[in-house]
């Protein structure tokens, strides 16, 4: 190793490293020091990149030379020191340096970092869990979807009621000139529907084939700029009026949908919703369980972690936009400026870190470790049931560093496992009785991190034109798992592999990838006096 490290504690969630460099390391820092200078150095006499390093130390300095040397090499020590004693700062490091010599370098530098939580009740914790029944109406709430894509419109005599269609011709104007955008020819028009203007409802309520309307729209400031605040005039002729008349639920319906007869297909959807309510049972307990143990503990998160997680997810969420759009633009969009953004993250970001910091030092206080063996064993299976060649996985994880964080990964979700399988479940109604008895109530369910709430569009545009393009949503932003998910396996990326990449499957009762609390980038220690 390049460099030596030697690690104390030291009270107020500190330590300090000692860092020694052994003399061929410094020699070989100063040679590379020389090397650059010298293609820098223009000399007359010498080819660019030729001056010899006699004569670049000559003209610097040993001590210029070394001095650079400490400048650019004093960085990559400490974050080789950082590896070796695996400490994940918080802040930049304090630096006091020792000896510092073409013979050899020390220097010490004092970290802050994450505290360590004081763990409480963490096994044998009476948690609330949901019944595995299916809610009332879903069945038929399923049924009446697949009616839905099945139904068709036939023609119908009389008056437009809400719920029915209209075939019209549409014309705007605004200020008596025609206004494109507000014309359209046998456009089709879902009345009651929230994807036109209330006014198209109530103008065409009641009317019959061959009638024509006309009615105002004012827009409101928040509409194009074509028509902010503006008053445009439509006249409407109503080509036909047709009603939606939805399909039996009967053998010819399923197989609309893939199913031989309405019983196989009444089967398979009370079946799968079942599957559904049960692992949604499961994982809200799951999150329970974790919750009533972070909830036992004692500990602050200190706010510069809070900050570093909010700043990963909307990170996250900038690569996650469509192409073009600023993540100030999507918050602009959703009502929201950077600040409330980050305010309305804040929350859920800290206890998501406080889910992890919790059960990680479990996981240290069981000693739970998993052998390379059953790291590869893990890896194999996924990669099965993913459709991958596990030995070309295996050989990309290792490749790409992700064999270490994969081991954490699972060291997490087998503490997780451990504690989830260690609680036992009381009924709702136990639950209630214990709270109303003033017994300490258990951790709620944590929401998933709260995201910039995104606002209805209000910009009405000409209500009555074509919808000729794709819609695109924008992804709003992701909290990150902790360790109450689940893992949600993805494949490796086609050159870097990523230590999730493994798990392509949870089976079992995997509780999710927890990572360590997000510390950004590691600070770069600088020579004496300046630390970053």
């Amino acid at each position: 190793m390049p460099v030596a490290a030697e690690l104390t504690t030291l009270e107020g969630d500190k330590v300090r490293i000692e860092v020694t460099v052994p003399e061929d390391e410094v020699r070989k820092q100063f040679d590379r020091t020389v090397k650059e200078t010298s293609a820098r150095m223009r000399l007359p006499g010498f080819r660019p990149g030729k001056v010899p390093a006699g004569v670049v130390i000559q003209r610097v300095g040993r001590e210029g030379i070394f001095a650079q040397t400490l400048d650019r090499a004093l960085n990559d020590w400490y974050r080789e020191a950082l590896v070796l004693t695996g400490v994940d700062p918080l802040e930049s490091p304090e630096v006091d340096m020792g000896d510092a010599t073409e013979q050899g370098v020390a220097f010490a530098v004092t970290i802050t970092v994450p505290p360590t939580p004081a763990l409480g009740t963490y096994k044998g914790l009476e948690v609330m869990r949901e019944p595995d029944e299916t809610p009332e109406g879903a069945v038929d709430d399923e049924i009446a979807r697949i009616r839905e894509q099945s139904a068709r419109l036939e023609d119908k005599d009389g008056a437009a009621a809400s719920g029915d269609f209209v075939v019209a011709d549409i014309d705007g104007t605004l200020d008596g000139e025609a206004l494109p955008d507000a014309m359209s020819r046998d456009q089709l028009v879902e009345l009651g529907t929230d994807r036109i203007l209330p006014e198209f409802t109530t103008a065409l309520e009641g009317a019959s084939a061959g009638d024509s309307v006309t009615f105002d729209v004012t827009y409101p400031e928040d509409a194009p700029e074509e028509i902010r605040g503006k008053t445009v005039a439509y006249s409407i002729t109503v080509q036909k009026v047709q009603e939606k008349v939805l399909p039996e639920v009967d053998d010819a319906l399923a197989e609309t949908v893939g199913f031989a007869s309405a019983d196989e297909m009444l089967k398979e959807i009370e079946e799968r919703l079942a599957a559904a309510t049960a692992k949604t049972a499961e994982e809200r307990y799951r999150r329970r369980v974790i919750d009533a143990a972070v909830s036992a503990a004692t500990f602050a998160v200190p706010p510069v972690m809070v900050d570093r997680r909010i700043d990963s997810i909307l990170h996250d969420t900038s690569h996650q936009l469509p192409q073009g759009v600023t993540l100030d633009q999507f918050l602009a969009m959703q009502g929201q400026t950077m600040d409330q953004a980050r305010d309305s993250l804040r929350a859920d970001a800290e206890m998501s870190i406080r889910r992890e910091m919790v059960v990680e030092t479990i996981a240290d206080a069981e000693e739970i470790t998993l052998a390379d063996e059953e790291i590869e064993e893990r890896v194999r299976r996924d990669a099965a049931d993913a459709g991958r060649d596990a030995d070309e996985l295996l050989t990309a994880l290792r490749g790409s560093g992700g064999w270490d964080s994969l081991r954490q990964d699972l060291r997490i979700e087998r503490a997780v496992d451990m504690i989830v399988q260690s609680a036992t479940p009381i009924s709702p109604e136990e639950a209630e009785k214990r709270e109303a008895a003033g017994e300490a109530p258990e951790a709620d369910e944590e929401p998933a991190a709260k995201k910039p709430a995104a606002k209805k569009d209000t910009e009405k545009k000409p209500a009555a034109k074509k919808d000729t393009g794709k819609k695109t949503t924008a992804k709003k932003p992701a909290a990150k798992k902790d360790p109450g998910d689940k893992p949600a396996a993805k494949k490796p990326a086609a050159k870097k592999a990523s230590a999730k990449a493994a798990t392509s499957s949870a089976k079992g009762s995997g509780a999710g990838a927890a990572k360590k609390p997000a510390a950004a980038k590691k600070p770069a220690a600088k020579k004496k006096p300046d630390a970053e």
